[in-house]
């Protein structure tokens, strides 16, 4: 029996997350080279780079994160797949497309200053969007099969497109595209108030059909019976869901596993309500980024991991733990 869903579960959830990532983003704005106590360095220096390197970074890497994990829980109930992820779409795939267009093009060495790549990539998200929605959407309707085989099949073409352009990319360009590729939270890409902004409008419309979200996940025809305008919800869901990983995508590039891995951890501990897990994973997904940034960021002394491969290297082996913990008859959660 999966646990309910009351205020004071969601509130108790939502204030232990809370915490979590709060004290992920003082741990993070305190790690560093230059730390508190150093004689070597003045206490006006560090405070500078606490100010404004350290924090918003990590307040950065927490939308980020928290992007990433919302529009995977949404993406699950949406296409009814526990494999469902903010990548399996497309969207990302576009958003690489778009940003990689600009590096091969010479587009940032033309604008210096100017933030280009997230903005032909967020570009590259809109193309992929409106492009597997109307591939998708059949007599009006916008059903979780073809939603599915359409992001599949772009996602297929911009794999294949990224690679035609890398080869054509000279070796300064390559490289370009490697760090792009590889995720990195860069606050000098985006503003943070801008990625809140964007994050939060996401949020928003998705918590709105968060109990639609869970009659959906159990069937159209059960959620159409119960008075769910399922195309409408579907549709909205997708675009908030995908203008979410847009976002993600534009601000640090592709970061795997956060919005596959995260969800399924949640649902495990606190069911699989969308009333619950949409806000929780939202928090988790900021909580765990941070953490990885941080990691990917001091781990190595000098040298600094892209935190899209320290992502890979944790999500991949814990989501096969949490596959193997169900399989010995620990489920993630029964219908809401």
């Amino acid at each position: 029996m999966s646990p309910r869903a009351t205020p004071a579960r969601l509130a108790a959830a939502s204030a232990v997350l809370l915490a979590a990532t709060a004290a992920a983003v003082a741990l993070a704005a305190g790690l560093g080279p230059l730390s508190f106590g150093d004689a070597e360095v003045s206490e006006e220096t560090l405070s500078f780079v606490v100010r404004e390197i350290r924090l918003p970074r990590a307040l950065l890497a927490a939308l980020v994160g928290g992007a990433l994990a919302i529009s995977g829980a949404a993406f699950q109930a949406l296409l009814r797949n526990p494999l469902a992820s903010p990548y399996i779409l497309g969207v990302s795939g576009g958003g690489s497309l778009g940003a990689v267009l600009a590096i091969v093009a010479g587009v940032p060495a033309l604008l210096p200053g100017v933030p280009v790549l997230p903005a032909f990539a967020f570009a590259g998200c809109l193309a992929a969007i409106a492009l597997i929605h109307a591939a998708a959407r059949r007599r009006g309707h916008l059903l979780a099969q073809d939603l599915l085989l359409a992001g599949v099949v772009a996602n297929s073409f911009f794999l294949a497109a990224l690679s035609v352009l890398q080869f054509l990319a000279t070796p300064h360009q390559a490289a370009q595209i490697l760090h792009w590729t590889l995720g990195a939270v860069r606050t000098e890409r985006v503003p943070v108030p801008a990625t809140a902004v964007l994050a939060a409008a996401g949020l928003l419309l998705l918590l709105r059909d968060a109990a639609s979200l869970n009659l959906l996940s159990v069937g159209d025809e059960t959620a159409a019976l119960l008075g769910v305008d399922v195309a409408a919800v579907r549709r909205r869901s997708f675009v908030a869901a995908s203008l979410l990983t847009g976002t993600a995508v534009a601000v640090s590039g592709p970061i795997g596993f956060v919005g596959l891995f995260v969800p399924h951890g949640v649902r495990r501990v606190l069911g699989p309500d969308h009333r619950v897990l949409l806000p929780a994973s939202f928090l988790a997904g900021a909580a765990f980024l941070v953490l990885a940034d941080t990691a990917a960021r001091t781990a190595f002394g000098p040298t600094e991991l892209p935190v899209g491969v320290l992502t890979a290297v944790v999500g991949a082996p814990a989501f096969v733990i949490l596959l193997a913990r169900r399989e010995r008859g620990a489920p993630e959660g029964g219908r809401p």
